[in-house]
């Protein structure tokens, strides 16, 4: 009998718990914003023909764009005003990193984290290397920043 009272004890202190971690789940969803393009919308930027500012496809992709802008050249105007809003790494300066003259991408998917950032999944194509952040899946990292969207990280997955 005490080994029956001894289990139904722990079965209520097991069920408490499961329920407050649910609560804590619940309460720390993030809510991916709309995108209002249409799923075949392909981005595509060229070194000779690139464009300050944004379109209006909202400011994820715009941080995105910007991102790609300054990836295939770190000077183009609209990057020093937005360097506090990509990775550090878009703006390394070495002949050996194979930057991209052109690149396209479509994005595939948005996946909400609970640590507040969002995953921009794309298929992405480029005429360089660029550590490998330019063909195939890649996926941005963003994170709001003072009120903006900016791209925390970036990295490929394997197809």
């Amino acid at each position: 009998m005490k080994k029956l009272i001894y289990i139904f004890i722990a079965l209520i202190l097991f069920g408490g718990c499961s329920k407050q971690n649910n609560d804590t789940t619940e309460q720390q969803q993030v809510t991916a914003p709309k995108i209002e393009i249409d799923e075949n919308t392909v981005f595509t930027f060229d070194i000779n023909t690139l464009k300050s500012g944004c379109d209006d496809y909202g400011e994820i992709i715009c941080a995105i764009n910007n991102s790609i802008k300054c990836t295939i050249n770190p000077l183009f105007e609209d990057c020093k005003s937005n360097k506090d809003l990509m990775p550090d790494f878009v703006f390394m300066q070495d002949e050996s990193l194979q930057r991209p003259t052109s690149q396209s991408y479509k994005i595939t998917k948005l996946k909400p984290l609970v640590d507040g950032t969002i995953e921009v999944f794309t298929q992405s194509t480029c005429n360089g290397n660029w550590f490998g952040l330019c063909n195939g899946n890649i996926i941005f990292v963003m994170e709001n920043k003072n009120g903006r969207w900016a791209v925390k990280d970036l990295y490929a997955l394997e197809n």
